[in-house]
């Protein structure tokens, strides 16, 4: 399939359900969230909504791989349905730029793109696990390569020119004629309501929500036209490209060149992260061969599983760990190491020491928390209590970095395994409104509420945030009575009743 068949598969009202119902909170937020009511509810609304413009928007850290945390993004609803809308409007239009201009590519260039997916309304997946499933060029580009080029966009999402957009979609210089500068031109409603998620801003698109990433494909694509045009053969992964070439004066030129096609839309090369690398390469990493072929000795079968003892857990995770520290700690390996042993079972004295050393290294790596819901305790079912256990330690890790993000996973697998923090409640609403992050302290209100316990004081917090409402919306709005709220949201509150908080949750 070409790209513009994975984009032509997705109707209008697809695009539309797909980007509000199903990607609205970026993967990493613990999942207690859901915007499949607010979807919902907002088809009984005459849209676009005329008086919602320039808000502002939750901030939520997320612990990135290298321990550092991004800064992500909860939209605004109301505005965000606004963009969404828009683009649903001209999905025919956007379609058919994209056909256009991908239209001479002899594969796909862009590699993690929208596309429908099994089993959800989702149409993004930042870790798409099928992607090579649509084919695999790069043994054909390297036959009379000599040299590769990695590159990648310097702080790319947050870099992205908003009026850009309409220059990709029309061209700039049509775009700066002053008879196509209307504010109800198609390509210019797009701009208009991307600047309107982000406090009316054109510097950024938001992290997080998937339309960002249908944004940022509308530039790059352009980009990748050009670049096509030169002559060059790459790949591109969302803002990363690998290309092919026969000589080190070419890969120089490349970089030159996409240096130059960035500028166009106010983007820049890393030049940290650009590299150019001599042939041959290694078709993956050496460490992933390493991990895969790994060849666990003495296990058994235990309900169609290969079973793994103590003796041999230890001896591959020690291996692990010694590629961990031979390969400058690239986070990858520990991520792709807990992924393997989700598909074994591990016997009874292996498996308490898996828990220690899974809680071991969660406190030196947080970014690992994001793993262990899904490939950790679900399939190697540990008890409330032994999550409890690394709740707590992942809790008190929080408070004393500050990276609230680590607060709101453990408050967040209390609720969902049904069990209490020892000795955070004297101090939770005080610690969760310190934080200033909205998802904490929406956990904290469900966590006491869960309890039986008073609101009373979440109530005043909720009160004492409204000047800066957008900032705190959904927090806000779950805990405010309707008769508290203004605008929009008192209209759903009170009418719909609608929760952003999944029902198992609340």
């Amino acid at each position: 399939m070409k790209y513009s068949d994975y984009i032509n598969e997705i109707t209008s009202n697809e695009i539309y359900d797909g980007l509000i119902g199903c990607g609205m909170f970026a993967e990493k937020i613990p999942k207690f969230l859901t915007s499949s009511d607010f979807l919902d509810y907002t088809k009984t609304l005459a849209l676009p909504i005329t008086n919602v413009k320039d808000k502002d928007y939750v901030r939520y850290s997320s612990m990135r791989n290298i321990n550092i945390p991004r800064p992500m993004a909860i939209p605004e609803p109301f505005a965000y349905t606004n963009l969404c809308n828009s683009i649903s409007q001209d999905w025919n239009r956007i379609q058919k730029f994209f056909e256009f201009e991908t239209r001479n590519q002899e594969y796909k260039v862009s590699r993690i793109h929208l596309r429908k997916m099994d089993n959800t309304c989702a149409l993004f997946e930042m870790n798409y696990k099928n992607y090579e499933k649509d084919d695999s060029p790069e043994e054909e580009l390297l036959i009379k390569s000599k040299y590769l080029v990695n590159a990648d966009i310097s702080n790319f999402f947050p870099s992205i020119y908003s009026h850009s957009i309409p220059w990709a979609l029309k061209g700039k210089q049509f775009c700066k004629l002053r008879v196509n500068r209307g504010s109800h031109l198609w390509f210019n409603q797009l701009d208009f309501y991307t600047r309107n998620v982000k406090y009316g801003e054109t510097n950024g698109v938001l992290i997080g929500p998937h339309v960002s990433n249908l944004i940022s494909e509308i530039i790059l694509a352009k980009v990748d036209k050009s670049l096509i045009q030169k002559g060059y053969s790459f790949l591109r992964f969302i803002d990363d490209y690998t290309c092919y070439v026969e000589s080190y004066e070419q890969a120089e030129n490349f970089l030159i060149d996409l240096s130059e096609e960035l500028k166009k839309y106010e983007l820049k090369l890393n030049d940290k992260k650009s590299e150019i690398v001599p042939l041959p390469q290694a078709s993956v990493k050496n460490w992933v061969n390493k991990l895969n072929n790994y060849i666990f000795t003495n296990t058994y079968q235990h309900q169609g599983k290969e079973s793994l003892r103590l003796k041999e857990l230890k001896a591959f995770l020690d291996f692990t760990i010694q590629l961990f520290l031979d390969e400058k700690k690239d986070s990858a390996i520990l991520n792709y190491a807990i992924k393997i042993i989700s598909k074994k079972h591990i016997g009874v004295n292996a498996r308490k020491y898996f828990i220690n050393q899974i809680h071991h290294l969660v406190l030196l790596f947080p970014y690992l928390i994001h793993l262990l819901d899904e490939y950790v305790f679900e399939p190697h079912n540990l008890t409330s209590n032994e999550i409890k256990n690394i709740s707590q330690n992942i809790y008190e890790y929080g408070l004393k970095k500050r990276f609230y993000e680590a607060n709101s996973y453990a408050l967040f697998w209390s609720l969902k395994y049904n069990f209490q923090l020892d000795g955070i409640l004297t101090d939770l609403k005080k610690n969760s409104e310190k934080s200033e992050d909205t998802v904490y302290l929406l956990l904290a209100y469900l966590y006491e509420k869960r309890l039986g316990n008073s609101l009373t004081d979440y109530r005043k917090i909720a009160r004492k945030l409204k000047p800066d409402f957008d900032r705190f919306w959904l927090f806000i709005y779950e805990v405010l009575a309707w008769t508290e709220l203004s605008s929009e949201f008192r209209a759903m509150k009170q009418n719909s009743g609608i929760s952003f908080v999944k029902q198992a949750y609340r």
